[in-house]
């Protein structure tokens, strides 16, 4: 993550920018994800694809990230939540380790999603997929 720009933060999370167009976000704090964190986060997601005039790649790490409860769960398959759809290309997700990544998955696969999103572990590998979309 070199030569990062700062460009918001919510709750839980940091939001950046690379010099390869990335968005990072980085987990700061190990709150539970309720319905009001994922829509404070999603707000500055589209906030910043507006302010910079595309869709965004988004690498998010998630080592801090706790587990959505019941109620961001159900926002997840919102359609407020999908609204939200068109201002990403596609979602790297980074996670600890091997159960996390299977948690991960089984999360994302709640919803059809409108854009690609892939768990990984090596963020290497994340970075290569994303700058392939």
């Amino acid at each position: 993550m070199d030569e990062l720009q700062k460009l918001g933060e919510t709750q839980n999370s940091v939001f950046f920018l690379s010099v390869d167009g990335i968005i990072y976000i980085k987990t700061v704090n190990s709150m539970p994800l309720t319905k009001e964190v994922m829509q404070e986060n999603f707000e500055l997601v589209q906030k910043i694809s507006l302010d910079l005039g595309r869709p965004l790649k988004v690498f998010a790490e998630s080592s801090k990230m706790q587990r959505l409860n019941r109620c961001a769960r159900e926002y997840m398959r919102s359609e407020e939540a999908k609204s939200y759809d068109q201002y990403v290309v596609g979602s790297a997700l980074l996670t600890p380790n091997q159960l996390s990544k299977m948690l991960g998955n089984f999360i994302i696969g709640l919803r059809k999603q409108a854009r690609p999103i892939k768990v990984f572990t090596n963020e290497v590998a994340a970075l290569d997929w994303l700058k392939a979309l």
